[in-house]
Parts: structure tokens; sequence; C-alpha cells
């Protein structure tokens, strides 16, 4: 069970025709070479559920989804977690 250091990047998707607009998560690592594919979060309460279960608490969780779904793209950095809990929630392959 490694630790894993790196970015997380959120990204809102507006959709295109007969696309619907989503949320992508990415793990964006410091250093090596990992095999990360980005998360897809269909709407604002799905990304809020899929970052708590990246760990992060309600408040903070609800936050930087705000900011995504605000802004349009949000780095999250120093993103600390486990290979196990990365590759639970389809961030790493």
């Amino acid at each position: 069970m490694a630790k894993l250091t790196g970015n997380l990047r959120i990204s809102a998707n507006p959709g295109s025709e007969g696309v619907r607009p989503y949320f992508e998560v990415m793990f964006v690592p410091y250093a090596g070479r990992l095999a990360t594919r980005p998360a897809k979060a269909n709407n604002y309460d799905d990304l809020v559920a899929l970052l708590i279960e990246l760990k992060f608490n309600e408040d903070d969780a609800t936050r930087w989804a705000g900011k995504a779904r605000s802004q349009g793209m949000i780095l999250i950095s120093s993103f600390e977690r486990t290979d196990t809990l990365l590759r639970d929630n389809g961030l790493l392959a």
C-alpha cells in the first residue's frame, strides 16, 4: 500500500451534440510513470460523492465541486492518497 502524491485535476466538460455535460477527474502524479485514467462524474452530486470517496470531508468536497462548476477547471495540489484508494475509484489502471 504505497502512498502516491500528485495533483488532482477536475475539469468540467460542457458536452456537445449528443454528449451530456460531465466532470472529469484526473490524478496527475508528481513523479514516476503511472497508468492513470480519468474518472467521470455525470453531475455535481456525483462529483461530490466521488470526492468524499477520495477521503475529502463533506465541506471540502462541496467547496471543490462548486469551484469546478463555476471555474471550469481546478487543480488540487499536494494530493496524497494510497494507490489502492485511487485504483478503487478508477483513477489508476
